[in-house]
């Protein structure tokens, strides 16, 4: 397993043509935020395009659209309809699936709560969506109630947990290990901590371990997971989306915490952060 360093991350970037315009950096889909989450919508939207990509579209319901003209202004709507639970509805989905089409990455879970709408919406967009598909937040506790639907998975997966995600997904006893996991079903594992594991069938592939106390709070996930499906969406694969995402993420938050320090920075402070980092990089 190689550590993940500076000196790695730096052969991860994809690469960019100063004479190319937007279309040539990738365009990624966010499938974020409810009426109970529309921030996680907000940090999510905002660290992909962060990473470099040429567009972003975020999908959601109105009142999570509705706050992204002041707080995402670079981003494109795709309004969808919305469900009982404040989520989107499985009605949107011919919709977001012809999206989806354009898109050569796309991020489902991050506030979309656990409902019918949001199962019938992971489950179809597996089944359909040929990319590169990021699955974090409630589309992981989705999966963990009914693994086998990732064998039906029409692109490529890469699941992000934290630790409580991860055990849930390993049927909660720990029924198999990560790499069998990963193995079992064909994914990539993004197993998120004070130390992180990027997991790929063949078994355990870049570990970074930068524990940081200023990073356990809410929001920091969905920062991380739009800074993955940004890199995923300009080309990289998803071992390699995954592990530049989580090298990039956890430097911009030691960037945060020399700021503010651990108890005051917020997942916001690690965003404004992620450009100091690509500028080291480059």
């Amino acid at each position: 397993m190689d550590q993940l360093t500076k000196e790695l991350a730096k052969t991860l970037l994809p690469p960019r043509d100063e004479r190319q315009a937007k279309w040539a950096f990738g365009r990624a889909l966010l499938c974020c935020g409810s009426t109970a989450m529309p921030g996680a919508a907000v940090m999510s939207i905002r660290a992909a395009l962060r990473s470099g990509v040429g567009l972003c579209v975020l999908a959601s319901v109105p009142e999570v659209l509705a706050a992204m003209p002041a707080a995402a202004p670079e981003c494109i709507l795709c309004a969808m309809p919305k469900g009982p639970s404040g989520s989107i509805s499985e009605r949107g989905l011919p919709a977001l699936l012809k999206e989806a089409e354009r898109c050569g990455a796309l991020l489902c879970g991050c506030g979309l709560t656990v409902c019918n709408d949001t199962r019938v919406l992971v489950r179809e967009i597996l089944e359909c969506y040929e990319g590169t598909l990021v699955l974090d937040a409630d589309a992981l506790n989705i999966v963990a109630e009914e693994p086998d639907m990732l064998e039906r998975a029409a692109g490529r997966v890469l699941l992000t947990p934290h630790g409580h995600e991860l055990a849930r997904l390993l049927g909660g006893k720990t029924v198999c290990t990560a790499a069998e996991f990963a193995a079992k079903y064909r994914v990539t594992l993004l197993c998120k901590g004070g130390v992180s594991d990027v997991i790929v069938p063949g078994g355990p592939l870049y570990r970074l371990d930068s524990p940081n106390s200023g990073m356990a709070k809410g929001g920091s996930g969905d920062v991380l997971s739009g800074l993955i499906a940004g890199l995923a969406a300009q080309g990289l694969i998803p071992e390699k989306a995954a592990a530049l995402g989580a090298f990039v993420h956890a430097e911009a938050g030691r960037l945060a915490r020399e700021k503010l320090g651990p108890r005051a920075m917020l997942p916001s402070d690690v965003t404004a952060c992620i450009g100091a980092v690509f500028l080291e990089l480059e």
